[in-house]
């Protein structure tokens, strides 16, 4: 069970940055007023943390 929830905190910390990474780099190329996606990459690297903290 501890395996399974490192893995899936390691997938969700790992996406969570990657997205925050890509929204990053689209924000700095555009100054379009799209709808950004940071707030998403933020919520899935915290669950990422709170979970291999459980």
């Amino acid at each position: 069970m501890q395996v399974i929830r490192r893995a899936v905190a390691g997938v969700l910390l790992l996406s969570g940055s990657l997205l925050c990474a890509r929204e990053l780099q689209r924000q700095a190329s555009s100054r379009s007023g799209s709808k950004s996606l940071l707030g998403l990459a933020f919520a899935l690297c915290a669950v990422g943390v709170l979970i291999s903290q459980a």
